[in-house]
């Protein structure tokens, strides 16, 4: 196996990015991360953008484009990669693009393909040119390869799908010690109800609507406990909905979890819960969901096209409108008093994640990926 130079572009602050850069620097690759923001691991030599201190936002905007444009080509002259792979269209997809370095992979990882390009004509321009520029797009997702061929009009032997899958070593169902010395820290009682949203907490994830169903929860069964985790999301929107839990009065049943978890925390959470809970409006098939699939939780989910890939309404998951707290409401309930579906859940869930979400296997894919490209090149 050759050992390769990899260049991210792409959040060295994402725990996604932290995998992918902790598995090339295991199989004894040199890694390296162009980045707007720190890391905090090793595994991986992260280069900083530092943006300007402009507070006008339009002429900070176009000052900050033309200074990454240099300070990346000025990168990657240092760097000298074999592969440069960004992560997320907007900002490093694009930067990368501008490069013109081959090869050059693009992550796409659902909003940006599937919310920015209707923000402005402008915006879905600047994407699809630069979807079209790299070698190859790597998606998730059955359903997000067909909208990337459809919406943006490219040729399907481009797109390559490689899930990333969940980590079977870490998340797995057990960890009872852990999850004994959690509940008690989060006073959380033996034996009542524990649902948990385990995504960021932006807008996006619709954590208001969770917020409203729990109310609606708590009326028929009051000891039910909610865990929110703000994640990557926003302390002030995190604010916004413990006055609004308070304005409920429901505080005592909700705990907000400010912290940024480890997947190793993560796992202890989810296996602390029964029921968890996403709810966005668009998605690819998110790490969350599998990792909320692999601890044995039943997944509540938003009725999307792309959710289908593995879940059945009423045979492993439960598929909710995230504008209706009501309905929420109603299938959290249900799973509540009907405790006996979550094994059989967990057995179909697992077994889904077993032959196809292995993260493992899956990541050797991508390597595979890279060594074909670079094949290609030569």
């Amino acid at each position: 196996m050759k050992k390769m130079r990899i260049c991210y572009l792409a959040s060295a602050k994402s725990i996604h990015v932290k995998r992918w850069a902790q598995y090339f620097a295991q199989r004894g690759h040199e890694v390296h991360v162009i980045s707007l923001m720190p890391s905090d691991t090793d595994s991986m030599k992260t280069h900083i953008l530092k943006k300007s201190r402009i507070r006008i936002k339009i002429l900070s905007y176009a000052l900050d484009s033309v200074l990454m444009f240099f300070k990346i080509r000025k990168l990657l002259k240092e760097i000298n990669p074999d592969i440069l792979h960004a992560h997320y269209v907007w900002d490093y997809g694009i930067s990368g693009a501008l490069m013109g370095f081959r090869p050059f992979v693009i992550s796409v990882w659902g909003s940006d393909v599937l919310v920015v390009p209707k923000k402005s004509p402008i915006y879905r321009l600047i994407i699809a040119s630069s979807l079209r520029r790299a070698d190859v797009i790597t998606t998730t997702a059955v359903y997000m390869g067909s909208h990337l061929e459809n919406e943006f009009d490219l040729p399907k032997e481009k797109i390559i799908r490689i899930p990333w899958g969940v980590d079977l070593s870490i998340f797995c169902k057990g960890y009872n010690n852990e999850v004994n010395a959690l509940k008690k820290k989060l006073n959380i009682p033996e034996g009542v109800p524990v649902i948990i949203s385990n995504r960021n907490m932006t807008p996006l994830y619709n954590v208001e609507s969770i917020v409203e169903a729990a109310y609606n929860v708590t009326l028929s069964h009051p000891k039910t406990v909610f865990i929110i985790l703000r994640g990557y999301g926003h302390a002030e929107l995190e604010e916004k909905m413990k006055m609004k839990a308070e304005a409920l009065g429901i505080s005592q049943n909700i705990r907000f979890i400010p912290d940024l978890l480890t997947q190793e925390e993560m796992t202890v959470f989810l296996n602390a819960a029964d029921i968890f809970i996403s709810i966005p409006k668009t998605d690819q098939f998110a790490s969350s969901i599998m990792e909320g699939m692999a601890c044995g939780l039943i997944p509540i989910v938003t009725t999307m096209k792309v959710y289908t890939q593995y879940l059945q309404e009423g045979e492993n998951a439960f598929f909710v409108n995230p504008d209706d707290p009501q309905e929420i409401a109603e299938k959290i309930i249900y799973c509540i008093e009907h405790p006996g579906i979550k094994e059989h859940i967990y057995k179909i869930n697992k077994k889904i994640i077993e032959e196809e979400e292995d993260w493992t296997k899956n990541a050797r894919k991508m390597e595979e990926l890279y060594e074909t490209l670079l094949e290609r090149m030569t």
